[in-house]
């Protein structure tokens, strides 16, 4: 059998995560619940009401982009100014803004309701999400079914995933990145995955750079390379991702990848 002049017995197979194999984007607003918990335990709850509402907002105003959409978005815009200032010093040291930290959309949807909150509630609302997040992480359809052929055919799978971006605040307000913190809490998240039936080889986390840079693939290449103890022929690679120009253009047009499927809610 072969997928676009790919054997069997040569390929080896890459996935991203979120909204490719589990239902990140449909979860979030649920997952959101938890910031709604922790802001109404400090403030009344129509106040944490608005605070999760908010919070799904710009977290929807970054997926469309994300995606490919072309839909102008002033809130995404005032966003990404924000992100200039106040994690100036993160792309200074790493190249790029972690766009997709959770505790960012909670600090500037409480700046833009106008609350005065302490890192410390920021940090609780975050950690709130993402537990919820993970207790309701569902795998797309069909995708243990494509998992189980893969593994029919004794052909290794790893995971490549962007960083959630876990940062902290400074005394300034501004924010602070550690890469070994950020990629040891998505660790944690992603081994919960086997638990729901998801066999894979290896993972490689954007923390500290990020998709869609080369170096983030190579990271991931040579964590293959390391599991497999030998070298991979790129044209035998298969990449899955929902985002063409996050997950994919790279592998294609740069790393020259066999394969590459555009995987949105589970489905090509």
């Amino acid at each position: 059998m072969t997928l676009n002049n790919i054997s069997w017995d040569k390929s080896v197979w890459f996935f991203d995560i979120d909204d490719t194999l589990i239902n990140t984007a449909e979860v979030t607003e649920a997952s959101s619940k938890g910031i709604e918990r922790v802001f109404a335990s400090r403030f009344d709850s129509t106040t944490a009401s608005k605070v999760q509402k908010l919070f799904v907002d710009i977290y929807s105003a970054l997926l469309e982009e994300h995606l490919g959409g072309d839909v102008k978005s002033e809130l995404r815009e005032e966003l990404l100014l924000e992100m200039e200032v106040r994690q100036a010093h993160i792309k200074q040291s790493h190249g790029s803004m972690r766009r997709w930290s959770r505790e960012f959309f909670i600090w500037f949807a409480s700046k833009k309701l106008g609350l005065t909150v302490l890192p410390e509630l920021i940090y609780e609302a975050a950690d709130a999400y993402w537990m919820t997040l993970a207790e309701k992480t569902a795998i797309f359809p069909h995708i243990i079914e494509l998992f189980d052929e893969i593994k029919k055919h004794k052909r290794p799978i790893y995971f490549l995933t962007g960083s959630d971006g876990r940062l902290k605040i400074d005394s300034d307000g501004n924010f602070v990145y550690d890469p070994a913190y950020s990629e040891g809490l998505k660790r944690e998240r992603i081994e919960l995955l086997r638990e729901k039936g998801l066999s894979f080889r290896g993972v490689s986390i954007g923390d500290p750079e990020d998709k869609p840079h080369k170096n983030f693939f190579d990271k991931g290449i040579r964590m293959a390379e390391a599991d497999l103890k030998k070298s991979i022929d790129l044209s035998h690679a298969i990449m899955f991702g929902d985002s063409y120009a996050a997950d994919l253009e790279t592998p294609k047009n740069i790393l020259g990848f066999g394969l590459v499927v555009q995987f949105i809610n589970g489905m090509s």
